[in-house]
């Protein structure tokens, strides 16, 4: 398995928090308001990589969007890898990079000093150097013998005295040691300390100054944190900095934990490199710190593409769902043009034909001829063209098959001058053409301009007809009076 490959498997769940706060963040819609950097700025602050960390690169980011003027979120996303990289503080590479150094290792209890230590001389003596263990840890149960089981996998010598010991006293005599053996790495292991009690931290500080007085060697002094702590490491990075004037961090237990923002939370808020993580417990898993590898890992992708083999999509792929989303979102809530205006005015004039009673057969035939041209053409516009039609509950889809059926039921010429004279409306033309038997003399020959106005004309006798037949006629409206005439009356 390859490096970056193991980074990204150990920091899967990191990974998996973080990238499910932003689909919830992204299903609002891509668009970059003052809501989507808010709620950026929360993501990040629930990863962990703490609130001061998180303000500067949400900053950043805005300002690249404005100077950039990128389009919507995703465009932002594409750039969070960078600058989260870049807020690692850099450095660092002195202290494993191959020169001689005295590493002193200090953290609270469990955060997996002895086993760092382990590691990191195995290692370096497969790269060459020639290493010294020092067992400073002279107070926690099995302490040494844990180291010398590194010591021994790692074929490189241990210095230790008895248990109880003074720690200081044991790294005064592992450099003598180192000096004398011709060492050019000492690693040595000091006890833990709770970075609530100041007698303890101020023991540490002793061995420290200790260290940095008798050795010939530069000396780092390094803090394993924990990331399984979360912000808790951060305030114990802050105590041990203060103490012992920290030269770097080694974050530990990535692959077991949710919180692995706390590494660039620290790095950021102490200005300390990280030289090394762990994302795992085999030997292997003590890794060199890369910045961009880190952030990948951390955040991942957010523009997964379809995937043609399984005829499916890759992962969340938050992109495709938000956009068409806010598109759908934005058709229904926006609204459509139901018709072009063409259709608008073809139903306006329909209207007016209505209301009134044709004059001569020459008006007769003109609104025929109108409505000959209008209709047909609103129609295959609202149906062919598909315009998105919206209906009173504001619902694209149904109103799109509601158009295609009103097209497969399209009513014949004839049937059109009378909705246009007001005699008939289209649901009974429709419901006429489903119960009357098919023409089979019909050729399907449009009606000529003459033939529109005799069927107008038949269309009016028709209802005169009816009229004098005895059909009822409506009662006349009342007469509308005004205030003065009501009042001489």
């Amino acid at each position: 398995m390859g490096l970056f490959d193991r980074i990204n498997e150990g920091l899967a769940r990191s990974r998996d928090k973080f990238k499910e706060s932003m689909n919830v963040l992204l299903d609002r819609g891509p668009d970059l308001d003052e809501e989507f950097w808010e709620g950026l700025e929360e993501t990040l602050i629930l990863s962990d990589v703490g609130g001061a960390a998180a303000a500067d690169i949400v900053e950043r980011l805005r300002d690249l969007a404005t100077r950039r003027a990128l389009p919507d979120a995703y465009a932002v996303l594409d750039l969070l890898n960078d600058e989260i990289a870049a807020t690692f503080t850099e450095g660092g590479e002195d202290i494993f990079g191959g020169g001689e150094a005295v590493v002193l290792f200090v953290g609270i209890n469990g955060t997996g000093k002895t086993t760092t230590v382990g590691k990191l001389a195995k290692a370096s003596t497969d790269a060459g150097r020639a290493v010294i263990l020092g067992s400073a840890d002279t107070f926690r149960a099995a302490a040494i013998e844990q180291l010398e089981v590194w010591a021994r996998r790692s074929g490189v010598e241990m210095v230790t005295r008895e248990r109880g010991a003074d720690p200081a006293s044991v790294c005064y005599d592992t450099l003598e040691r180192a000096e004398a053996t011709g060492a050019d790495l000492v690693l040595i292991d000091t006890a833990g300390r709770l970075h609530t009690s100041a007698d303890l931290m101020r023991e540490l500080e002793k061995v420290v100054n200790v260290v940095r007085k008798r050795s010939k060697l530069p000396v780092y002094t390094v803090l394993v944190i924990d990331a399984t702590t979360g912000q808790n490491g951060l305030q114990q990075a802050r105590e041990f900095n203060r103490a012992l004037d920290l030269d770097a961090l080694i974050v530990t237990k990535l692959d077991g934990t949710a919180k692995g923002g706390i590494a660039l939370a620290v790095s950021h808020d102490l200005e300390l490199p990280i030289v090394k993580i762990g994302v795992g417990e085999g030997i292997d898993d003590l890794r060199d710190f890369n910045a961009r590898e880190f952030a990948a890992a951390l955040v991942g992708a957010f523009d997964e593409r379809f995937d043609e083999d399984g005829d499916s999509l890759r992962g969340e792929n938050a992109k495709e769902a938000a956009v068409t989303a806010g598109e759908r979102r934005r058709d229904v809530l926006e609204g459509a043009p139901a018709a072009t205006a063409e259709v608008e005015v073809a139903a306006e004039a329909g209207e007016d034909v209505a209301d009134a009673e044709p004059a001569a057969d020459a008006e007769a035939g003109v609104a025929a001829a109108d409505a000959e041209a209008a209709a047909p053409a609103g129609i295959a516009e609202a149906g062919v063209a598909g315009e998105p039609v919206i209906d009173e509950q504001g619902d694209v889809e149904e109103a799109l098959v509601e158009a295609a059926g009103e097209m497969v039921a399209a009513p014949a010429d004839g049937d059109l001058v009378e909705a246009a004279l007001g005699r008939r409306t289209h649901e009974t033309i429709v419901a006429e053409v489903a119960d009357e038997p098919a023409d089979e003399e019909g050729d399907g020959t449009p009606f000529t301009d003459d033939e529109l106005a005799e069927l107008a004309l038949a269309a009016d006798e028709n209802g005169e007809g009816a009229e004098e037949a005895g059909e009822p006629e409506p009662a006349p409206e009342p007469e509308k009076k005004s205030f003065w005439k009501r009042l001489f009356d």
